[in-house]
């Protein structure tokens, strides 16, 4: 019901909408539905006889909450129960957004405060709460944020609101994704190799920014678990994941992930925001044991390693007519260099990988739907084919060059859903929020 009433909301409907109350087997195929007459006379009741409580029209403007306490360390207590009492943090510590901390992150923007993020109607789903700068400066104020950060968290929201996807509300724990090319990842110290999903103290941006962006989704979107989103387990929400590729190691030859997919130009900062739906993320491991007689060996035997996870994929592509389904492949810089040096390249990467990716008729038959399909449509398992492959398009695996420079260890984001790729607009003053960080933090990392 809860779920319900944020969907409403999404829709301009008032929190206090009536309700009439049925059971669930109300809603199964072939269910009585003699319930549905026993409360008709409710139903028309709410039609006829409800009001709102709430008359005003327009935007309420609501002043600032004022909390106060004995010393220091009781006030700050008591913002963070403030908070969690209105369901607007997750359950960490908050950064209080001050007026004066929230005017500070909005420095990292030419926007003014009142202007919605995109342009248009600002609306994060499902409660379609309005998203302007200033309520993002907010989110990302209470994430710990830095002005620097706003530029790419704003990316990031322009493309929820433009795809209006509303796959977070689903009992899927679909998480977000932030994948950004160019130099400004360096320069705000976000992650393209170690501890890639962080947390990483050297390299913050990525863990605050995930972060921020949740609390976009949740305290202007909705997505309070069990009420506007299911996520009856929620694997990897606790922010999002947020990282770089690592532009500076490609291969020779190699282009970025931003200039394959968008014609982005290399040096251009963009963002390309991403949903990985059912949650969760696959390792594998790439080194083998070491007594392989070549590099090449090694190399393609860790294929059916990979293959081997990117099979548990739900929902994987059983039959052979689909194309597969899309996710991104991560492989660190040592990996693919040692690759392109005998010869491999992202084309031949991804073809030999899909060539990997099949199931045998025996596998499946018995342990799947098919043998159930295969009887309802009447035809003949004698006549099936013994082979189906997964991926009968290799460019549904999407290779980014990114995670520590390490021969061992590689990963697969399954169910890849993308919300498009945006350029990241930097203000005017960027040069010197740049140069306040280096004061703030000390220098940047030269590697990462």
């Amino acid at each position: 019901m809860p779920a319900a009433l944020t969907s409403l909301m999404g829709q301009g409907l008032p929190p206090e909408v009536p309700w009439v109350v049925f059971e669930y087997p109300l809603f199964l195929v072939n269910s009585d539905l003699t319930p549905l007459s026993q409360k008709m006379d409710q139903v028309i009741d709410r039609l006829l006889s409800w009001e709102p409580r709430t008359k005003t029209t327009g935007t309420i403007i609501q002043d600032p909450a004022t909390v106060s306490g004995r010393d220091y360390e009781e006030t700050y207590r008591n913002v963070q129960s403030l908070f969690l009492r209105n369901k607007w943090g997750d359950g960490t510590s908050i950064t209080p957004p001050t007026t004066n901390h929230v005017n500070w992150v909005l420095s990292g923007t030419d926007h003014e405060s009142t202007e919605t993020v995109g342009g248009g109607s600002g609306a994060i789903m499902p409660k379609g709460g309005i998203l302007t700068y200033e309520v993002l400066a907010t989110c990302l104020a209470m994430a710990g944020g830095r002005p620097e950060h706003l530029p790419v968290l704003a990316a990031a929201c322009e493309s929820i609101i433009s795809t209006d996807n509303l796959m977070f509300t689903s009992s899927m724990s679909a998480y977000p994704g932030i994948l950004v090319n160019g130099p400004v990842a360096k320069q705000i110290r976000l992650s393209s190799g170690f501890g890639l999903f962080g947390p990483d103290p050297v390299r913050p941006a990525g863990t605050v920014i995930g972060l921020a962006l949740w609390f976009v989704l949740q305290n202007v979107g909705g997505l309070t678990s069990g009420m506007g989103t299911i996520a009856q387990y929620g694997e990897m929400r606790h922010g999002c994941l947020c990282f770089a590729e690592n532009e500076d190691a490609l291969p020779s030859g190699w282009t970025s992930y931003a200039e394959d997919h968008y014609g982005r130009s290399r040096g251009s900062n963009s963002l390309t925001f991403f949903q990985i739906r059912g949650g969760g993320v696959r390792g594998f491991t790439h080194w083998g044991a070491g007594s392989e007689p070549s590099f090449e060996i090694e190399m393609l035997e860790s294929f059916h390693r990979a293959a081997s996870v990117i099979k548990t994929t739900p929902t994987s592509g059983v039959p052979s007519d689909l194309a597969g389904i899309q996710g991104m492949l991560l492989y660190p810089a040592l990996v693919c260099n040692n690759m392109a040096g005998i010869g491999w390249d992202k084309e031949k990467i991804k073809k030999h990988l899909s060539e990997e990716l099949f199931y045998l008729l025996d596998e499946v038959k018995h342990r799947s739907g098919i043998l159930r399909a295969v009887e309802e449509k009447g035809l003949d398992i004698d006549n099936l084919p013994q082979r189906f492959s997964l991926y009968t398009d290799p460019e549904r695996i999407r290779l980014v060059v990114a995670g520590g420079d390490h021969p061992s260890r590689a990963m697969w984001l399954p169910n890849l859903i993308e919300g498009g790729n945006l350029e990241i607009e930097l203000p005017r003053n960027w040069a010197d929020l740049l140069s306040e960080a280096e004061n703030d933090l000390g220098a940047a990392p030269l590697d990462y």
